[in-house]
C-alpha cells in the first residue's frame, strides 16, 4: 500500500542539481510531486540529508534535501512545496502519467 501524502507523476524532464556553489550535474527527473522528485544520480555523489538546489527544466533553483539514495537513484524533498501552477507547468512539459 502506498502511504504517500501526495499524488506523484511519472514524467521525463531534464534538470540539474548543485551542492552549494559547486559544479552542476545534469539529471533526468522521472518522478515528481509538489513536495519532491526522484532522479538518477549517475555520478553517485549525493548522500542522505545533503542540502542541494535543483532545477527542473527551466524552473529553479529549488532548495531541497536528499531523503534517500539507492543504486544511483535519489529522492529529494523540496524545502517548500511547488505552487500548483508550477507543478502543472512542469507536468505539461514532461508528459503526465499519474503514479
Amino acid at each position: 500500500m502506498d502511504l504517500r501524502r501526495e499524488q506523484r507523476y511519472s514524467i521525463t524532464v531534464n534538470g540539474r542539481y548543485r551542492k552549494g556553489t559547486g559544479v552542476r550535474f545534469d539529471i533526468a527527473i522521472r518522478d515528481l510531486s509538489e513536495y519532491g522528485c526522484q532522479f538518477a544520480d549517475l555520478v553517485g555523489r549525493l548522500q542522505k540529508d545533503e542540502e542541494i538546489t535543483i532545477r527542473i527544466g527551466e524552473i529553479g533553483p529549488i532548495p531541497s534535501r536528499v531523503k534517500w539514495v539507492e543504486k544511483r537513484q535519489a529522492g529529494v524533498e523540496f524545502d517548500e512545496p511547488l505552487h500548483p501552477s508550477v507543478l502543472e507547468h512542469i507536468i505539461a512539459k514532461g508528459g503526465k502519467n499519474e503514479a
